[in-house]
């Protein structure tokens, strides 16, 4: 299903033009994500009946979100609206998910601190893999890793159901994606992935009565791991452009994945690299989970390591190039 809705969007899909800040250079449709979220709501939707599954109310509250962050986001791919509606719209799905999927009791327990943290978390993600989707295959293929590691590593087994539907549809795109892309994600897909990736770190939270901030589940911890790389490169590049005074709602080319490409560095190589980031984090996660014998800043260092290779390296091959101007 993905993959022919992918195709049908081929062909019918709004154009992105190239302009100064893109990383392509011939004009290619986008709207792929369109085929992404369809077979992910459609096989969320018929996978619980197969399987004589009751829907939780949080997995219906979801659904319903993500079908409405997609909207709005495709609405704005065709008529490219303000940032600032998607952002409300991303704050008014992260709203109804920390209703609906968050029990009251946990809140009560936790003096309602965790409200404004999930709150960030979600439309921070969400945000961090639509900056990122400015290469073939990237943001799709590392959404699709943290799917499958979540599938494989969650106790909770609805939300694996709805991974696996995810981890589906992204299928269905990647061949019209990478190397060569026949079409792009565009926001319909790129917000819908960092939503339901942001969501898939909290939804822990619904299975509890009572928590504590000393005792985070570790299952917390799965899809932070399996996104730092994107997450540091946002990050970083937030941080340098506030200290640049840049200013931050303006378009831009200085994320380090796009740093790399302009210093000539094959796009499809530094997707590879980022899938590499991914699965590395997947294998600390697995290997040195956080705990008390495995304290988490033992783990951040891990994933740190890389990450200040990489951006080191960045830095070279812009002085190499002469390329001042971030």
């Amino acid at each position: 299903m993905s993959a022919i809705i992918v195709k049908i969007m081929t062909r019918i899909g709004v154009m992105d033009t190239p302009v100064s800040r893109s990383s392509h250079t011939i004009p290619t449709p986008k709207g792929g994500g369109v085929g992404i979220v369809c077979a992910f709501l459609i096989g969320s939707i018929i996978i619980f009946p197969l399987l004589h599954q009751p829907y939780l109310f949080s997995v219906l509250a979801l659904l319903i979100t993500v079908a409405f962050l997609s909207i709005i986001s495709w609405l704005d791919d065709l008529k490219q609206w303000p940032a600032l509606i998607k952002l409300v719209a991303q704050i008014v799905c992260a709203i109804v998910i920390v209703i609906c999927t968050v029990p009251i009791s946990v809140l009560q327990n936790s003096s309602y601190i965790l409200v404004p943290i999930i709150l960030i978390w979600l439309v921070y993600v969400t945000n961090a893999l639509n900056f990122m989707d400015g290469l073939n295959g990237l943001t799709s293929g590392v959404t699709a890793i943290c799917c499958l590691f979540f599938y494989i590593y969650t106790q909770q087994f609805d939300y694996r159901l709805i991974s696996l539907a995810l981890f589906c549809g992204l299928l269905g795109f990647l061949p019209f994606n990478y190397p060569k892309a026949e079409i792009f994600m565009g926001d319909v897909g790129s917000q819908a992935c960092g939503f339901l990736l942001a969501y898939f770190a909290i939804s822990p939270l619904s299975q509890k009565s009572h928590f504590d901030f000393n005792i985070i589940p570790t299952e917390t911890f799965l899809i932070f791991f399996v996104l730092f790389a994107m997450i540091y490169d946002v990050t970083f590049t937030l941080i340098r452009r506030i200290k640049e005074k840049d200013p931050l709602l303006k378009a831009h080319r200085s994320h380090l994945y796009q740093m790399a490409h302009r210093c000539t560095i094959k796009a499809s190589v530094i997707t590879l690299i980022h899938w590499a980031f991914s699965i590395w984090g997947g294998i600390i996660f697995v290997y040195f989970p956080p705990t008390s014998s495995f304290p988490i800043f033992l783990d951040l260092g891990l994933l740190l390591c890389p990450q200040l290779v990489w951006t080191l390296y960045i830095y070279y091959q812009t002085v190499k190039y002469g390329i001042k101007k971030w």
